[in-house]
């Protein structure tokens, strides 16, 4: 089946309001193309260019012998820059998936992503420049090419034109975490196969990370170390060597405590970081929690964690943004309607405070599901949000909202 890439509004990124020549003015003249090469394209991640405009970043399978990671950036004005139907990333064809991207603070992107060609998964980074040219090897560097697989990697800038990448390590078939830095030049900073920042006995999963503003990292994961059925939410700081600095594995979020999932971390702007949760108390219901560390590993909120939402229901897939204060903007998917999921908001200031209405804002409560948030901070504590919307009750579609400062959605109805 052929999927097309269309971008409906890379501006939001910038949250000005640039000239509008490129963007077509209404739905039914189709969105901006970004890519519509034959065959399919898809797993999108996208990053701002620092001037308005974005890049996006795919997998692309119009080779026909494998996905290929490709690549295109659009101006404020919604004119795509590159090549027609994008660039490729690298000049290896193999089996390429889940790219991620992340800005290299000077109008150009980071990319990593799961590679096949050595006959397992390995994790392999590229630089684009401003106007799409490769700045590392045409093929790509190895991060990780270790034994095993190396999977679902999660990308953050190093704050020097390079980037640190974590993933899902099974050379030990044990679901390790690893992690890798990567400099301007495409040079690897650590150990050649990535520094383990948990080894601990049994699984380790969903690991992501975020920079601590020192070329090193904060990884935040789920972990069964204690039983099999027992999960709960650790995290580790890396410096700009990939030294571990806190205790050997990690430290738990919360103490004593299971059912944790879905961990998603960013930067306090105080050389700390924020990490939010889902938590389920068993009947398969799941709330949203949150906790900040400091830069020594020291828990910053109560124990448990904050509670950012415990209506009845499920609270799932909760995502977070700074909200430039020490504090951040989390928003989830939520069904304490009874009827379908729908898309709550909350504040949380650096005390760990939810700032808004008790349990969240809705920022939609239109029929079908709303499902997926994603978020982007809007400069003034609040967040444009987007998400998987299926009101139309026949396929999916993608809308958004902001909401400011105050906890007050911004734009007309359930955009």
């Amino acid at each position: 089946m052929h999927r097309s890439i269309a971008l409906i509004v890379a501006s939001l990124l910038s949250l000005a309001a640039p000239a509008r020549a490129g963007w077509p003015g209404n739905p039914t003249d189709g969105n901006l193309a970004v890519c519509t090469a034959g065959d399919d394209q898809m797993q999108t991640s996208v990053v701002p260019d620092g001037a308005g405009g974005a890049v996006i970043v795919w997998q692309d399978y119009r080779s026909l012998g494998g996905y290929v990671i490709y690549a295109q950036r659009v101006s404020a004005a919604g004119v795509p820059l590159w090549t027609a139907d994008g660039v490729a990333v690298n000049t290896f064809v193999s089996y390429q998936v889940n790219p991620v991207a992340v800005s290299d603070g000077a109008g150009g992107v980071v990319i990593a992503w799961e590679d096949f060609r050595n006959g397992n998964y390995d994790i392999y980074a590229q630089r684009l420049d401003p106007t799409g040219a490769r700045l590392w090897a045409a093929a790509g560097v190895p991060l990780c090419a270790a034994a095993g697989n190396q999977q679902s990697p999660r990308i953050d800038t190093d704050g020097t034109g390079g980037a640190v990448v974590s993933w899902d390590d099974n050379r030990v078939l044990a679901h390790d975490v690893y992690a890798q830095r990567i400099d301007g030049t495409g040079a690897v900073q650590w150990t050649a196969t990535g520094r383990a920042v948990c080894t601990s006995t049994r699984f380790k999963l969903s690991p992501t990370i975020a920079a601590d503003g020192a070329s090193g990292a904060f990884v935040v994961w789920v972990d069964s170390r204690i039983a099999p059925s027992v999960y709960q939410i650790f995290a580790q700081r890396v410096n700009a060597t990939g030294t571990p600095q806190w205790t050997t594995n990690g430290i738990a979020m919360t103490p004593a405590k299971s059912g944790q999932s879905s961990p998603e971390i960013v930067s306090d702007g105080a050389n700390g970081a924020i990490v939010t949760w889902n938590e389920s108390f068993g009947g398969g219901l799941y709330d949203v929690y949150a906790q900040r560390v400091n830069s020594a590993g020291a828990l910053q909120w109560t124990a448990s964690g904050a509670a950012i939402s415990t209506a009845t229901g499920l609270q799932l897939a909760p995502h977070l943004v700074r909200d430039g204060a020490n504090g951040a903007v989390i928003a989830w998917d939520d069904s304490r309607s009874g009827t379908s999921r729908d898309i709550y908001a909350q504040r949380v200031n650096g005390l760990g405070a939810p700032q808004w209405t008790a349990d969240g804002v809705a920022l939609c409560l239109s029929s079908g599901d709303q499902i997926f948030p994603r978020l982007v901070p809007d400069g003034g504590g609040g967040a444009v949000v987007t998400w998987q919307d299926m009101r139309n009750g026949t396929d999916d579609d993608i809308y958004a909202q902001r909401v400011n400062g105050a906890g007050v959605p911004l734009w007309t109805g359930d955009d």
